[in-house]
């Protein structure tokens, strides 16, 4: 084979390797907890990531002329307020287990531009069971 083939394949395949990476990197979102994501100092305001919680009773805020979504997600003792903006989701409801994906604030608020609602399943061990108990 001739050496200018050879290097143009190699070429072309780090230069594959490279955008299949880095593109991964970028859209990795890391799934923490609100106890974890509050013990964690490590994370830019600008890193995605996704947050678990239980949304607190009574903290859901909707605001339908500005299609905007306030409420506060908690666990284990520790809370996290959440902004959405967007359509709220129709079953959503306190007391219930979400996960929220988008960026922590330099403000201290989660900033979610997703929101997917958990719906409680009877495969569920009871450690999971425990804490849908606690929040009702």
């Amino acid at each position: 084979m001739k050496p200018k083939i050879i290097i143009g394949v190699v070429g072309i395949v780090a230069a594959l390797a490279f955008l299949i990476f880095s593109g991964f990197k970028d859209n990795a979102a890391y799934y923490l907890t609100v106890s974890e994501l509050q013990a964690r100092t490590d994370l830019s305001p600008q890193t995605g990531i996704r947050v678990h919680g239980f949304v607190d009773p009574g903290s859901i805020r909707w605001d339908a002329e500005a299609i905007e979504l306030t409420f506060t997600l908690y666990e284990e003792g520790d809370s996290l307020e959440v902004y959405y903006q967007g359509v709220k989701p129709d079953q959503l409801i306190d007391a219930q287990r979400l996960v929220a994906e988008g960026h922590l604030g330099a403000d201290g608020m989660f900033h979610a531009s997703t929101i997917m609602l958990k719906c409680p399943s009877k495969y569920e061990t009871s450690e999971t069971n425990r804490y849908d108990k606690a929040a009702l």
